[in-house]
């Protein structure tokens, strides 16, 4: 079976609100685009359920990481971004 990977537009950074340690993100700069994506696949087995990831790759320097549902949007409140 082909992977589906939904994909998020491209989001451009507006403002930075605080300083984050995270990976990837402490080097974001105003203007910087990032777009986040996700395969759609099985979350669990057998009444356990896994966490999910979620790719955030930055477009200007081809960089990635991976972050879980739970983790991103603390880390997302550190930035404005706008739909590009």
């Amino acid at each position: 079976m082909n992977t589906i990977i939904l994909k998020s537009s491209i989001q451009t950074v507006t403002k930075i609100n605080r300083k984050t340690k995270a990976k990837l993100f402490k080097d974001l700069k105003i203007g910087d685009k990032v777009e986040f994506s996700v395969p759609i696949k099985r979350a669990g087995s057998n009444r356990s359920t896994y966490a999910t990831y979620i790719e955030i790759k930055n477009i200007e320097t081809n960089e990635y990481t991976y972050s879980s549902f739970n983790q991103l949007p603390k880390i997302l409140d550190t930035f404005e971004f706008e739909n590009k």
